[in-house]
Formats: C-alpha cells, sequence, structure tokens
C-alpha cells in the first residue's frame, strides 16, 4: 500500500517516533496553546504608530488637496476641483484607503503571527465590504465619471498648451515689430552720421535684417520658441549696438567730464531733446542756435525788439557790451537803449554795425563776439518764456542748463558730442519718428 520510498523510511520513522516518546504514526494533536498576553505598553505603542501613518495621510491629503485647489484656481477650472472626490486627483482617496487597509491588516497580521492572536472576523467582514464596495462597485460605477474627468484634464491641457503657443506667437510679433522699427530708426540714424561713423551700423542693420528673416521663417513652420529666442536676440542686438543709444553713451562720457558732478550729463541730454521735440518753427531754429552757438542771422532768425527797459537787463547780460557801453548804461540814457536795441538785433550787415561802434571795442573780433552775445542773451529771454519749465526741471532749470551746454561748447569733443545729438534728434523728427520716446528709452537703459 506504501509506496518503496516510503517503506523504505518507515524504520526511520519508527525510531525518530520512539526516540520522541509518542506514537510514530497514530499521534494525536494536542490541545491548542494558549495565547500569549499582549502587553499594555506593546499596544500603546503600535496604536500610536497606527496614528501617525494615519495623521501622515491626512496630512499628505491635505496638503494635495491645497496644491490641487490652487492648480485649479490657476487654470480657471474650479468645476474641476469640484467635480473630484474630496477636491483631490482622482484616485488619490482610493489610493489613500488602500494604503490604510493595508497597514491596519499588517497590524493584526503581526498580532497573529508573534501573539497569537486570531484575525477578527468582524474587521475581515468590514474589509471585504470596503474593498468590494470602494474598488469593485465604484470603479464600474464611477469607470465613465473617471473618463469624463481624464477627458475635462486632457482638454484643459490642450487649451493651456495652445494658450502657451499662441503667447509665445504675439512675443514673437512683438519683438519683431520692436525690431522692425528699430531697423528703421536705426536707418535713418545712420543716414544722419558722417560716412565714416555710418559704416559699423550698415553691418549692423544688415545683420538686424537678417535676424528678422530667420525668425519669420521659423515662425512659419510652426517653430514657435525657437522663434522666440531668436526675436530677443535679434532684439538684444539692436538694443546694445544702435547709433542713438552709442550717441547718447559717447555724449554723456564727454558731458559728465566737462560737467563734473554738479550737473547730471544725462539730464542735460533729456532736457535738449526734450525741448528740441517740442518747438518748431523759429523757436526751433532760435533754440538750436542758441545751444549750438551759432550765428544769429536777423534775416534768418529774426529776434523780438524789445523796450529800453529789456534792453537794459540785456546790455548787462553781455559782458562785452556792458564794458563797452558803460557810459549810456550808468547815465540810464533811454533813448540810446531803445536805438542800441533795435540796430543790435535787426541789423544784418556786420560791417555797419563795426564802422559805427569801431572804437568801442579793442578789435573786429572783439566786436562781434560781442553783437552775438548780445543776441543770444535777447535769444534766452525769448526761449525762457516759450520752453516748459517741466521739460528742464531736472537739470534745474533753463539757465542752469544753458550754462552747462555754454561749458559744453567750449570743449572741442563735448561741443562735437552736443552738434551731433542735435542733428540726430533733429534728423529723427524729420523721419517722424518719435524723438522724445526714443531717447527716453535709451536714456532709461543707460542709466541701468
Amino acid at each position: 500500500m506504501f509506496s518503496p520510498i516510503f517503506r523504505t523510511h518507515i524504520p526511520l520513522w519508527l525510531i525518530v517516533g520512539a526516540w520522541a516518546g509518542g506514537s510514530p504514526v497514530y499521534a494525536q494533536p494536542g490541545p491548542p496553546s494558549a495565547p500569549a498576553p499582549v502587553s499594555t505598553a506593546w499596544l500603546i505603542s503600535t496604536m500610536v504608530l497606527l496614528l501617525l501613518i494615519t495623521g501622515g495621510f491626512l496630512g499628505y491629503m491635505y496638503v494635495l488637496q491645497r496644491r490641487f485647489l490652487e492648480a485649479c484656481r490657476t487654470e480657471k477650472q474650479m468645476a474641476l476641483f469640484f467635480e473630484s472626490p474630496a477636491g483631490l486627483p482622482v484616485g488619490t482617496v482610493r489610493s489613500v484607503l488602500a494604503l490604510l487597509i493595508v497597514t491596519i491588516s499588517l497590524y493584526f497580521i503581526v498580532l497573529q503571527a508573534f501573539r497569537g492572536l486570531s484575525f477578527p472576523e468582524s474587521l475581515t467582514a468590514l474589509i471585504g465590504a470596503v474593498i468590494g464596495f470602494y474598488f469593485g462597485g465604484r470603479s464600474a460605477a464611477g469607470k465613465g465619471e473617471d473618463g469624463a474627468l481624464r477627458e475635462q484634464v486632457t482638454q484643459v491641457q490642450a487649451e493651456r498648451d495652445q494658450a502657451v503657443v499662441e503667447k509665445e506667437t504675439g512675443q514673437v510679433g512683438a519683438l519683431l515689430k520692436k525690431v522692425q522699427k528699430g531697423i528703421a530708426l536705426s536707418k535713418a540714424a545712420a543716414a544722419i552720421l558722417p560716412a565714416k561713423a555710418r559704416g559699423k551700423y550698415e553691418e549692423t542693420i544688415a545683420r538686424l535684417e537678417q535676424g528678422v528673416t530667420v525668425v519669420e521663417g521659423l515662425s512659419k513652420v510652426g517653430a514657435v520658441a525657437e522663434a522666440v529666442t531668436k526675436a530677443e536676440e535679434v532684439f538684444g542686438l539692436f538694443r546694445t549696438a544702435n547709433p542713438v543709444r552709442d550717441l547718447v553713451e559717447k555724449a554723456s562720457r564727454s558731458f559728465g567730464r566737462v560737467l563734473g558732478s554738479a550737473v547730471p550729463s544725462l539730464a542735460v541730454i533729456r532736457g535738449i531733446v526734450g525741448v528740441s521735440a517740442k518747438l518748431v518753427g523759429v523757436a526751433y531754429q532760435k533754440w538750436k542756435a542758441r545751444i549750438l552757438r551759432l550765428p544769429f542771422s536777423p534775416a534768418v532768425i529774426p529776434l523780438e525788439v524789445v523796450d529800453a527797459n529789456t534792453g537794459f537787463v540785456l546790455f548787462l547780460r553781455s559782458p562785452t557790451f556792458k564794458n563797452a557801453f558803460a557810459r549810456e548804461l550808468e547815465a540810464n540814457d533811454r533813448p540810446f537803449m531803445e536805438a542800441a536795441v533795435r540796430e543790435f538785433l535787426r541789423q544784418e550787415d556786420m560791417e555797419t554795425l563795426w564802422t559805427r561802434h569801431k572804437d568801442r571795442f579793442e578789435s573786429r573780433e572783439q566786436f562781434e563776439e560781442g553783437v552775438e552775445e548780445f543776441r543770444r542773451a535777447a535769444a534766452d529771454a525769448e526761449l525762457k518764456r516759450a520752453v516748459d519749465p517741466a521739460l528742464l526741471a531736472e537739470v534745474g532749470g533753463y539757465e542752469p542748463l544753458m550754462a552747462a551746454l555754454d561749458r559744453i561748447s567750449a570743449d572741442p569733443e563735448a561741443g562735437a558730442d552736443l552738434d551731433a545729438l542735435v542733428t540726430v534728434a533733429e534728423g529723427l523728427g524729420r523721419y517722424n519718428e518719435p524723438v522724445k520716446a526714443v531717447f527716453d528709452k535709451v536714456l532709461e537703459e543707460v542709466s541701468r
């Protein structure tokens, strides 16, 4: 009846059974041993551990819910938040419940294995019901809901991706518009400059135009991110290498060297450009002649004839004429003042003026300098009324600006930069460029 192998080992079983002092074949199992008592300390420690684990899960769910709420609020998808179970991403609640069930089950398994306790039947039924409901019935019933949520999330992601593409496309368009305006500005400014300085900017303009072509090509093939990067690179080239910026930086250095810290050089430049952009016609011609110390020709730039009282002030503001006509000034000779003012402001022929007054001056050069000095004083009286004080508030007003410009004009390098600054600002105006806005932007960048 027994297999050969089993029959071969019967003596071994008999020996083992005899040595153990019991029946080798018909030994009956004894009564089950009593479960070992569970110590209170062990029970408390395990319960504390379970509570900590449960608290950790709850804390995780709280943090995740806040982040999910913030994400839904940012994306303007609050309906997705309210449709999600417990305001959490789909599957979070089931995952946490599964982990809790496994953790509690492990606790009782440990008790059964090491403490001889049986697994509670009531807990078995509860766990079975929970698992069956949540992972069975809910999965079947909620499959359509979860699918709808996934579809909604997919739609949100697609809309977000589309918004990103549209935003980047808008960035490309805005940058291209700025670069194209920069190219037009650079061309206008370069055309005004001498041929020697023009070559540098012609090369930069060619690079800008080539960059625009590349960006447009990238945009057409849908490489929006690459187009944005290239457009930013091209715009950066314009910002760092355009004639207006170079001119402002050079003028700022030379003006600062002449003026020191007494008057901010950038404030002087802002004042010059602001007034130049504001004045038109004869008023601008007077302004230009005054700040560049150009001759005031009565036929081209007629100055207002003033009364004797104002003429007296003009003589006092002209050091050369103040010394030459000191006797008349001391005597307050009003008829002489009226005649001299009309004569010096309206007489075009310098030879006639020299013939009448040469005995009062040491040289013809001194006389002509005195005439221009007198005419500049008259122009100052007119321009001070015409210029908006707000444009010169940063530099301290009209008189401080003129004093600074007279010092700048006396320096060859700074005077040349002043002349170039006025020439470029005037040229940009002829090209219908927003002169003040252009220089304000450059001054803002240079001052950083």
